[in-house]
């Protein structure tokens, strides 16, 4: 594929929809970005082609592109967890008028590509939810579910701050050691007493999916309960990681580990360290680094490669420099 060739990024999940019109020098022709959620799953099929239509012709316009234009377009979405959810959204990119060559697949490999200069490596992604993805230089892809913990996926926001909230408990009936997430979380739900506390959870007035940060801020104090989560979480996510590293046979070359959303946004020693712990007896060569880009960076650059073409050298770099002024800016 000729540099000039133009490609279509789109990555969205239940916050967001963003898309990137770019070519294989990485540069930014047209950028497209709302709030609207474009998980299907979430919002259903017409509010998320909605969102999607929205942000692609505005990164089109943008571009002073047409639909017809793109080789090949890639949207990476959350909410596409098995064979059928492709199958349930195929429609849209072709109701966009979207002819090249297209792929949809989960917003995990938008993180993964977006993370890395090379086109293999292992993404672990710990925000609302959890979910570990790789992909191996034959190109084979294999991922955990990300379905939650009912589904073997743990370490996410949501699982640290819903176990405080069993610390909590446990503290209280005498269980379980006593920890400053007591107090902490008393006051940020706004209640005066534990047993106030625990009547608004167990009745859901209070959500328990909100005290991720006050973990970390407690953890990073040195209370041994809070560390303690911390570690496990890291612990699962690197059992997962080790897990897909071992599938995808990436257990002997270099590749880089990528570290994704609000879990390792902050400074959380305890949580990597723990999934070190799992991940480098297997995978001693492996590099962990934190995402440095917008996922729909990763987006755009698969769509270059499933075009046919080699994103250049510094692609990624420019592509995410770009991206990010672009999206600070219409933030302001």
């Amino acid at each position: 594929m000729a540099p000039f060739s133009p490609v279509l990024g789109v990555e969205g999940d239940g916050a967001h929809s963003h898309a990137v019109v770019t070519d294989a020098s990485g540069a930014l022709l047209g950028l497209g970005a709302n709030d609207d959620p474009s998980n299907w799953d979430d919002v259903g099929i017409a509010a998320a082609a909605a969102a999607l239509r929205s942000c692609v012709g505005e990164a089109l316009e943008r571009a002073g592109l047409a639909p017809h234009d793109m080789e090949a377009s890639v949207f990476a979405l959350a909410g596409v967890d098995f064979p059928v959810d492709e199958q349930r959204l195929a429609g849209i990119p072709e109701a966009l008028g979207l002819n090249g060559r297209c792929r949809i697949e989960n917003d995990a490999f938008a993180a993964l590509r977006a993370g890395t200069d090379q086109t293999f490596g292992v993404v672990v992604i710990a925000g609302n939810g959890s979910v570990v993805a790789g992909r191996n230089s034959e190109g084979d892809v294999y991922r955990s579910l990300g379905l939650g913990t009912l589904y073997g996926d743990f370490g996410s926001e949501t699982d640290v701050s819903q176990s405080a909230v069993t610390a909590l408990a446990d503290a209280f009936t005498g269980r379980g050691p006593p920890t400053v997430l007591t107090e902490r979380l008393c006051a940020f739900a706004s209640v005066a007493s534990v047993v106030e506390f625990l009547d608004g959870t167990a009745r859901e007035r209070i959500d328990t999916a909100a005290f991720g940060p006050i973990v970390i801020a407690a953890a990073e104090e040195g209370d041994a309960v809070a560390g303690g989560l911390l570690s496990r979480a890291g612990a699962m996510l690197g059992r997962t990681a080790a897990h897909v590293i071992r599938t995808l046979g990436l257990e002997e070359i270099e590749f880089e580990l990528v570290l994704a959303r609000s879990m390792f946004e902050t400074n959380t020693p305890l949580l990597v360290d723990a999934l070190k712990g799992c991940v480098r007896p297997v995978a001693p060569n492996a590099r962990l680094k934190r995402l440095d880009a917008a996922p729909v960076v990763g987006s755009a650059l698969l769509a270059v490669e499933l075009a046919g073409g080699s994103p250049s050298e510094t692609a990624r770099a420019t592509l995410a420099h770009a991206v990010t002024s672009a999206l600070g800016l219409l933030a302001r």
